[in-house]
Formats: C-alpha cells, structure tokens, sequence
C-alpha cells in the first residue's frame, strides 16, 4: 500500500510541475477556496489508479467528494487532497503538497505528503515510522525523522496557518504565540511536517478538513509526535488540529483555552 501511495505521489509531482509557475484555470468555490485545473487533474488520476487497483475500496477527496465502491466493505478508504496549499499554487509559492493517505477500519495506516516544488517528501507507515526524501537528490538518501525534545512553550517554535484566524479560533492562541521562543506563519501541510521532523514543536491548524490532515496524522505520530483537536482527542477530522512534539501537548491545550484576559 504503501508503494502504491509514493508511485501516485511521483505521477502526482510530475502533473503538478507542469502547471507549476505556467497558466492555470483558477476558479473560487461556494466555500471561498481555490480550484484549479492541476487539483482537478490531480484527483481524477489519483482515483482512476485506485478504482483499476483497488476497486473494492472507497475514495475522498477534496474536489470529487465521496466516491463509494459497489463491492467494497467499507473497510478502506484513501483520501486525497491533490493540491495542499492552492491558494499559493496559485500565486506561484512552492509551499504545498499532494497528501495521500490510506483509512482501514477507522485507522490511518499510510500517509503520504509530497511536495515537489521544495523538493521534499514525507511519508509514514503505521508501526514503521516516519520518513523524509529531498527530491533532488538520488533515490535511496532516506531520513528517519523524529520530533524534538523541548518540553515547554518558552523553548518552543511555533507555526501557524494564518494570524487572525488562529487568534481567532482560540481564546489563548495570541498568548501561545507570545509566550513561545519563535512563531512563524508556515501553513498548511508544511507546519505539520515540520513538526514531525523537530524543526518546530507546535502546528496550530484553526480551519482544516479530513483531506488536509488525513496523510500528515500518521507522518506525525509515527515521528513521535501528537495531533489532537482542541480537547485533547487524536483525531484528523475535527474542522481545526493542534500538532506538537507530544512533550509541550498538555499545557499548549491548556493555554490555548484560557481567555486573554484570563
């Protein structure tokens, strides 16, 4: 399975370089977001491999919606989000990813995030840990990555998607930013990532769908580390996500939930 998620990845890269810094079709969805001609592009190849090798598993994804299989038994599902990150696509950024991951019976076994544009790969194997490729260079120079050691938000690097909608998701987040050794607004799939490589020890993730998260839970708790929603529950389909190092979890909740004035 796994193999089979990094094959979608190089074919994914390989169609999202094309459009890459070159014309694209952007249009606004009901919900304000971005598509584009590369996402569609993306997902319907993504699915179309999955429905030859995997016919009997369902399909999510962000521009395709649910795909159920007739002769699945519900067991298995991938979700995809081909372009993490669209509205930088967009403008030209390299900061976003494909994300892959693979669902079985509730649980994210396989995660995937690929992103060509900075030259890097992350990926994870539920019970096999957590891994990291430069794309520039030749096949078979693989990290292991793990999470940092800091133990308190004063050591602690932390990123954000956006301020205004962090700030205001949760009463505390203005004081976690403050409080932490460096805040920097890394968003979207990159935030969690780093964090699961011990760049930074804190991802705060206010607005976020199943497809955004699916890939990068098991990339972080196989490094070691925590996604949780704001009360504490592992989960990746909450609407918002905190991710950290494990070590700085508790009180980051804690904090987060304290009004400012409190």
């Amino acid at each position: 399975m796994l193999r089979f998620a990094l094959d979608l990845a190089d074919a994914a890269d390989e169609i999202s370089m094309r459009y890459y810094r070159n014309t694209v079709d952007i249009e606004q969805k009901t919900d304000g977001s971005l598509v584009t001609n590369a996402d569609r592009d993306i997902e319907e190849y993504i699915s179309s491999q999955i429905a030859v090798r995997f016919p009997q598993h369902d399909i999510l994804g962000e521009e395709q919606g649910v795909k159920s299989s007739t002769i699945g038994d519900g067991k298995s599902r991938w979700i995809i989000d081909p372009i993490d990150g669209t509205h930088g696509f967009a403008r030209c950024l390299p900061v976003w990813a494909t994300l892959i991951a693979l669902e079985h019976d509730g649980m994210i076994e396989v995660g995937v995030a690929s992103a060509p544009a900075l030259g890097m790969r992350w990926w994870a194997k539920r019970g096999q840990g957590a891994y990291r490729r430069n794309l520039n260079q030749k096949a078979g120079e693989i990290d292991q990555i793990q999470v940092s050691t800091i133990t308190n938000i004063e050591e602690a690097q932390t990123l954000y998607g956006a301020y205004g909608m962090t700030t205001n998701a949760w009463q505390g987040a203005d004081t976690v930013l403050r409080r932490s050794w460096r805040s920097r607004g890394f968003g979207d799939f990159w935030g969690h990532c780093l964090v699961a490589e011990g760049s930074a020890e804190l991802m705060l993730d206010p607005i976020c769908s199943s497809w955004d998260l699916a890939a990068l839970f098991v990339i972080v708790e196989e490094a070691g580390g925590q996604m949780s929603d704001i009360n504490g529950r592992a989960v990746f389909n909450a609407g918002h996500a905190i991710t950290s190092n494990g070590l700085v979890h508790k009180e980051v909740l804690e904090v987060l939930q304290v009004p400012k004035d409190g």
